[in-house]
């Protein structure tokens, strides 16, 4: 007597429905899982970032106050409105070379001496940090662009 139906075979293993059911909702749940961590990694980066142009604009301060010092020792001029971030051409390249700061900086404001700095901005990539000296403050900011343009003007 033979039998039409076949007899299980463990080698020859197909998937059930449940089985595939099961996998298909750990990989749901798992995309979901990723997709809902990934605005949360981006601000832990984000912070990371702002923390460290903080560092940096403290950094900056420092070697603002101290090339302030060494100008007025000297009695050379510290500030210019003209000139690049609002001091002279020296004290820029001193600031920058002393702090290691990688962006670009504005002194803003200074006392009436001219020598000790009040108020500066400095800019790191996508972020802003703002220093008031009274009352001591500093803020960072995330510069991030909605809409961008370009104007070229044809003669």
């Amino acid at each position: 007597m033979t039998n039409d139906t076949p007899s299980p075979n463990p080698n020859n293993k197909k998937p059930s429905g449940k089985r595939l059911i099961r996998f298909l909702t750990l990989l749901v749940i798992l995309f979901a899982v990723l997709t809902a961590s990934v605005p949360g990694i981006f601000t832990v980066m984000r912070r990371a970032d702002a923390q460290v142009a903080l560092g940096n604009a403290k950094s900056l301060r420092i070697a603002l106050q101290v090339a302030s010092t060494e100008a007025y020792g000297s009695g050379r001029a510290f500030r210019s409105p003209s000139g690049v971030g609002g001091v002279t051409e020296e004290v820029w390249r001193e600031a920058l070379l002393s702090s290691k700061a990688p962006g670009d900086f504005w002194v803003l404001q200074t006392d009436e001496s001219g020598y000790e700095v009040m108020r500066f901005v400095y800019q790191e990539g996508d972020f802003t940090v703002t220093y008031c000296k009274e009352p001591l403050s500093y803020e960072v900011y995330y510069r991030q662009p909605y809409i961008q343009t370009s104007f070229h003007t044809v003669y």
